[in-house]
């Protein structure tokens, strides 16, 4: 669906270097340097009420159809509500009602959350999708889910990304827009009606300032103020007079000074330079906003705004931002998606109730709103998987605060061998809250005791939800019925680790720096860094070598001293908890400057 406040448009190299980080993030990760842990036994925990403190420092938050996902000025994502297809992209189909981390992204610029897909753009400029991949909406030449980021193939300059019900776009930093997934209304917009797992360039946009996508339909947002849009038009959300489905560009009618375009279920709205905002195409709840429930194939005025900043259309209610920092919604309000506090359509812009310091909105099914000097996160409307991210599932009209997840704030699990302020304290917080470990006995994690390959497997197993083997155990020295047995017949199933040997998995032997880093590597996807490590231990054409740069470049570790790796060394429990930290949460080991 649409997100809110959008990136300025990067012209040079110099604006893709790293965001730089709260200083609040800068000084919690200074002191952080080494690597990750492991455990054996599990503990499940809740989260807490609304009395949690609330998730800040979000720089844009995206609404999708049943879930949402924030980024955060540390270059980390956060979503919550609903998971099935992995759309979460913390490695699970769990939902989950408070934010959770998207696993080995920390360098995020730009976020979008679909129907059952979602995606960011990095700081490099590569675009990353997880969750369903049906018709090829992750972009990587595949069909597959995938509950962890992919990369999507061949962009590698995009400045931002939208997701839309099963095809998703980005537009690139020399204006042109490419497109990818499902195609059977044109919505590519490369003039075929041929699905595409791989990105394929929109004919005839060269100037495109953002782009935003459908269910079945996309629009560009256009450098001269015009707009574009492509796909299907059955209720003229083309915006080009007619009904007439498209598989390449049409300019929308009468939009002469746009300075953004938002794409939601059959509707679309252009917010303009004079503040005004004007929608087309299905009007059936009042989503065109203009009084009336008529469709309309050209843009029709919304109702009294006149000093919008930025609007959303959603599925079929859309909202808009005044400069005031206010936000009036209308449409379809069945869900007190419009958060006036009733349940009935409006046809014209209603308030949201006690919402007066937003800095953007985004409509999905529900909507969210980034608001306040802390960049704190507000939403309405649907709630029955979480998706208000408020620790409930209760639907909500007057806007409800999203609460920290575990990533930000997990319980002490009380060890008497885990000291406050220890570089793996919260991490070890963290994986006891996401019953990835308990210890090794009551109170006792054993931070400096090595971690066998055993362990190593139940830590990512976990870690992924403990999905269950389809497989026969494939190791001899594995019995049947060990704590680890599922754990290491999934890990080979998933191509994570096929053992020591044909047939011998080694469950006691050590896990080393340089296995680790090949593990989680493997169990994130396979990205390839863009830039090699600078480490002098680490033999060129190593099998591990391309598994240590990702590392340094998802930010999971800087190396145990300057230019030294260290990858013949033993991990121990407290390393591989920060390892997974990092990994699940996006946490980066080295703050930017």
């Amino acid at each position: 669906m649409t997100t809110n406040r959008p990136s300025p448009k990067p012209t040079t190299s110099a604006d893709r270097a790293p965001r730089v980080r709260s200083k609040r993030r800068a000084a919690a990760l200074a002191t952080v340097l080494l690597l990750g842990s492991l455990a054996t036994l599990a503990a499940a925990t809740s989260p807490a009420g609304a009395t949690d403190p609330l998730l800040s420092d979000v720089e844009q938050v995206a609404a999708g159809s049943q879930h949402q996902c924030a980024l955060m000025e540390s270059g980390a994502v956060r979503c919550w509500g609903r998971n099935t297809e992995g759309r979460l992209g913390d490695g699970t189909t769990t939902d989950s009602s408070v934010p959770v981390g998207v696993v080995g992204i920390s360098t995020a610029a730009h976020v979008s959350a679909g129907t059952t897909a979602s995606c960011a753009v990095l700081s490099s400029g590569k675009v990353r999708c997880w969750g369903e991949n049906d018709n090829g909406e992750l972009g990587n030449g595949s069909m597959v889910d995938s509950v962890v980021p992919v990369e999507v193939v061949g962009i590698s300059a995009a400045d931002m990304v939208s997701v839309g019900s099963s095809h998703a776009c980005a537009s690139l930093d020399d204006g042109t827009v490419s497109c990818w997934g499902l195609n059977s209304t044109g919505q590519l917009g490369n003039g075929t009606y041929a699905n595409s797992s791989t990105p394929v360039p929109v004919s005839g946009i060269t100037n495109a300032t953002s782009v935003s996508v459908g269910s079945f339909h996309a629009c560009a947002a256009l450098a001269t103020g015009a707009v574009s849009c492509w796909g299907g038009n059955a209720a003229g959300q083309l915006g080009d007079g007619t009904t007439d489905t498209s598989s390449v560009p049409v300019a929308v009618s009468s939009i002469y000074t746009a300075t953004s375009a938002s794409a939601g279920g059959q509707s679309t709205c252009a917010t303009v330079a004079s503040g005004k905002v004007g929608c087309w195409g299905a009007n059936q709840f009042g989503q065109l906003g203009d009084g009336t429930t008529t469709n309309s194939s050209v843009p029709v005025p919304v109702a009294g705004i006149g000093n919008a900043t930025w609007a959303s259309m959603g599925n079929q209610h859309a909202c808009a931002r005044r400069s005031t920092g206010k936000v009036f919604c209308w449409g379809q309000n069945v869900y007190q998606h419009l958060g006036d506090g009733t349940t009935t359509n409006s046809s014209v812009p209603v308030q949201v109730v006690g919402l007066t310091d937003a800095l953007g909105v985004s409509a999905g099914t529900s909507s969210c709103s980034v608001r306040g000097s802390l960049g704190e996160v507000t939403c309405w409307g649907s709630n029955s998987y979480g998706q208000l991210g408020n620790g409930a599932t209760a639907t909500s009209s007057p806007p409800v605060d999203v609460i920290e997840g575990l990533c930000e704030t997990a319980p002490d699990p009380g060890f008497a061998d885990v000291a406050t302020g220890q570089y793996y304290t919260d991490a070890v917080a963290w994986l006891v809250a996401k019953a990835i470990t308990t210890g090794t006995a009551p109170g006792t994690y054993s931070p400096t005791d090595a971690v066998t390959r055993a362990q190593m497997a139940v830590f990512l197993h976990r870690a992924f939800g403990e999905p269950t083997p389809t497989g026969a155990n494939p190791f001899s020295d594995v019995p049947d019925g060990q704590y680890y047995t599922d754990a290491t017949t999934w890990l080979a199933e998933a191509g994570i680790s096929t053992g020591t040997a044909p047939g011998m998995f080694s469950p006691n032997d050590p896990v080393k720096r340089r296995d680790m880093a090949v593990f989680l590597h493997r169990a994130t996807g396979l990205i390839t860094a863009d830039q090699p490590h600078n480490f002098g231990d680490i033999p060129p054409a190593s099998y591990y070598e391309t598994a240590v740069s990702w590392l340094v470049e998802a930010g999971i570790t800087s190396g145990t001293a300057p230019s030294t790796y260290s990858p013949n060394t033993n991990v121990n429990r407290a390393q591989m908890a920060v390892f997974l930290h990092r990994r699940g949460c996006g946490i980066s080991v080295v703050a930017a400057s």
